[in-house]
């Protein structure tokens, strides 16, 4: 295989991959970021007053160390492995919400 077929072949596999993602616009603070999600992933939406909420299917675990004390001395007896199950959810505001909906809107 040619270096100019390989690069073809990456630059489509790529392309195919990356047509199923949501571009949307998130602000923390004064500054704004542009993230995506894949639109596979959605399970459910609830709309509130002025955002849109979607909720990913990509249940993950995180571990977090958490120090353990003696109740009595108050002393560190050691740690403790605590693990919490999350799962993503994306807000979306403003014009996100209307290309969300328009894209996944199923009519009859």
């Amino acid at each position: 295989m040619t270096q100019q077929v390989y690069t073809d072949l990456e630059s489509r596999k790529t392309k195919q991959s990356m047509t199923n993602q949501f571009f949307y616009t998130r602000k923390e603070g004064d500054k704004e970021f542009t993230d995506s999600f894949n639109v596979n992933k959605v399970i459910r939406s609830i709309a509130f007053d002025d955002e849109l909420v979607i909720l990913l299917d990509d249940i993950h675990e995180r571990v977090e160390e958490v120090p353990t004390h003696n109740p009595k001395t108050g002393k560190l007896v050691g740690v403790q492995r605590k693990r919490d199950i999350f799962q993503s959810d994306i807000h979306l505001k403003g014009d996100d919400i209307a290309r969300f909906k328009k894209l996944t809107n199923i009519e009859f």
